[in-house]
């Protein structure tokens, strides 16, 4: 192997070319020594090497001990594959290969050699065939370190995939710019899928964005000026991203522009945000502005920020008489004034939405009823700040109805009173000679002081005995509706025994029962102990009007079944008979005073419809329920279930604490 230095080794004589340094045309030269050549090798930059056909290092110059961090010495002599990287040898021997093949070829390659310390150094080598030179009589390679190129062309990559933008350059007079990869990914595309024509922008921009964008670029490589603008590309797919081009004019030493350079950047989403946001603000701006409400914004100071113009049809005033100025007594009835201020202040302090009504003057000095209600608003991120919110209707109509209704109201109650006090005094009135018709009326049915004569007079007597009777209940129980609609009905509770009430009560309706050839039918189930509070007139009230009705509303050969089962905390009294029913559609109906069900004349009864509203209202008076269970042609069967105790005999200790004790027996037993 020849020694280093004889490779740059020339007679002083001879000239680069191999002249004679006295040579007629070169007189004004001075000849390059030997040592001139060997400092610009030792001085230059980039690497030099020289590679035999195994490629086997016969030169290194001193450069390349500060690439790869060991001096020529160590390297001359050692297989060039020995620093290369494995996943770059292959390629790299192919290329040299080839090389060595073709005299005077060249090769230019990119890999990885080894430093030193262990780590990696790109490189760029340039190959070329000089085997048949023979002061090199080998493989000549020109290296360059880009290491640190490539590291930032790798941070560029990595920050246009993830930052979504990517660069590209235009030369002057190419057809098109050059692209890089993170434009092609930012448009879906493949790097040789991006086109390369003169028409590049008839594939790329959208037709309307078309003409400004070019326009542009044609500018910058004029004036110099910079590009920044949002156009829509096309993509992949074939829809069109909103990309935002910024771009500046790269000058030469002459000044003269010889490239456009560039960044794309990926802005789909802020432009699809912004334009969404454009037009929500747009339809809820046209909806504040077409609301018939007012719709207003206020500071913590209840100031008014904005205001919609419904305020000028409401109130009399435009919206620019409210902006910048607080909502005052000036504008709120005065009594008014502080619970309407309460109200804001709590919105503003808890956040809360508030509901108010007031007064406020219309401009022509009358005042108009308007109801607010209140809103803590929030900002952008969602977090609630000191500003409020008001939505503000006229109410004026709704507060005349209700005045009208209150007033209505305050007539209507004024005449049940009345009515009820009218009732009350005149009980007495009618009862009185009620009784004595009744009673003289008795007197001449049984003859008791002797033979009236002809039998029509006893007949007669008889009529108005009974007609007398029926007359007073009617005049009872329309009072006593009156009571309990007045709401002075008074219960007198005491301790009763529910199968005394039910025995009773069956002896009392037997004999009418029988009359008509209706079978009658008790059941007492009083295990858990049959002891109510009640009131006795008015549970057997209860229980007369409900055996009443069974007997008028069954047929002979009927049958009418009374039971009462008793729980531990209740009693169920119910009355089932086997007469016509009643239609499902009119059950609701029962239990309304003055409301009668017949399905045709010949059922109707007589009677005022007064009975189950009775029964449901002393009922309730109890604290109980009734339950109306009726089918068409098969029978009804009404239920009244009472608490043994009473809401209004709770404070009654004794007699509460009186049945406790005879129910306690009764469980033990169980």
């Amino acid at each position: 192997m020849p020694e280093t230095g004889n490779l740059m080794e020339r007679p002083e004589e001879m000239g680069p070319d191999g002249q004679a340094a006295g040579a007629a045309n070169a007189p004004f030269c001075r000849v390059p020594s030997a040592e001139f050549y060997r400092a610009l090798v030792d001085n230059a930059g980039d690497i030099l090497t020289i590679l035999d056909r195994d490629a086997v290092i016969l030169y290194q110059s001193p450069a390349g001990a500060k690439v790869l961090g060991s001096p020529p010495e160590e390297i001359i002599g050692q297989p060039v594959e020995k620093y290369i990287h494995p996943d770059d040898l292959e390629r790299v021997t192919r290329s040299f290969m080839e090389c060595v093949a073709k005299p005077g070829s060249e090769v230019v390659e990119q890999m990885r050699l080894a430093h030193k310390d262990g780590s990696w150094r790109r490189v760029e080598a340039r190959g070329r065939n000089l085997f048949h030179d023979s002061n090199i009589a080998g493989v000549l390679c020109v290296s360059r370190d880009i290491t640190e190129t490539y590291r930032l062309e790798y941070q560029l990559r990595e920050a246009e995939q993830l930052a979504r933008f990517g660069h590209w350059r235009w030369v002057k007079g190419e057809p098109a710019p050059q692209w890089s990869r993170g434009v092609a990914r930012i448009l879906g595309l493949n790097e040789d899928q991006l086109p390369a024509g003169g028409d590049w922008y008839e594939h790329l921009v959208h037709p309307d964005d078309r003409d400004e964008l070019l326009s542009r670029f044609l500018d910058a490589f004029e004036t110099h000026e910079p590009i920044n603008c949002v156009t829509r590309f096309r993509c992949g797919q074939g829809d069109y991203r909103y990309i935002k081009t910024y771009a500046y004019a790269e000058s030469d030493a002459f000044s003269e522009i010889g490239a456009l350079v560039g960044l794309a950047e990926d802005v789909h989403e802020e432009i699809e945000a912004e334009e969404a946001l454009k037009a929500s603000e747009a339809k809820y701006r046209l909806m504040t502005e077409q609301a018939s409400d007012i719709v207003a914004h206020y500071d913590a100071n209840a100031r008014v920020i904005f205001i919609s113009p419904a305020a000028e049809i409401i109130l009399g005033r435009a919206p620019e008489e409210f902006i910048g100025k607080p909502i005052s007594e000036e504008h709120v009835h005065p009594a008014d004034f502080p619970r309407a201020r309460d109200a804001f202040i709590q919105c503003t302090l808890r956040g809360e939405p508030v509901q108010v009504d007031y007064r406020f003057r219309h401009r022509d000095g009358h005042y108009i009823w308007l109801e607010t209600t209140l809103r803590g608003a929030v900002d952008g991120e969602g977090r609630r700040t000191k500003e409020v919110i008001g939505v503000t209707r006229d109410i004026s109509e709704r507060k005349r109805y209700e005045m009208e209704l209150l007033e209505a109201r305050e007539r209507a109650e004024a005449a049940s009173r009345t009515k009820s006090r009218f009732l009350a005094n005149m009980s007495h009135e009618l009862r009185t000679p009620l009784n004595a018709i009744i009673g003289f009326s008795e007197i001449l049915r049984m003859q008791m002081f002797g033979e009236i004569g002809h039998p029509r007079y006893a007949e007669y007597a008889q009529l108005i005995n009974e007609s007398g009777a029926l007359l007073l209940d009617l005049i009872s129980d329309i009072l006593d509706m009156s009571k309990i609609e007045a709401g002075k009905y008074e219960l007198h509770t005491e301790e009763l025994d529910a199968g005394t009430l039910i025995e009773a009560c069956v002896r009392l309706m037997r004999g009418r029962a029988e009359e008509q050839n209706i079978q009658l039918i008790k059941k007492i189930s009083c295990e858990a102990g049959g002891a109510i509070i009640a009131d006795e007139r008015a549970v057997k009230q209860i229980l007369l009007n409900l055996l009443s009705n069974s007997v008028k509303f069954t047929p002979a050969e009927g049958v009418i079944t009374v039971e009462v089962i008793a729980s531990e905390d209740e009693i169920r009294f119910s009355v089932a008979d086997t007469g016509r029913g009643i239609p499902a559609d009119q059950i609701d109906r029962l239990g309304q005073p003055f409301e009668q069900i017949a399905t045709d004349a010949a059922l109707a009864k007589e009677g005022t419809g007064l009975g189950l509203a009775l029964v449901r209202s002393l009922a309730e008076l109890h604290g109980g329920t009734m339950m109306i269970e009726s089918e068409l042609g098969q029978g009804t069967k009404v239920t009244i279930t009472l608490p043994k105790v009473p809401p209004c005999a709770v404070n009654e200790k004794s007699a509460a604490s009186s049945v406790a004790e005879r129910a306690a027996p009764r469980r033990a037993a169980k």
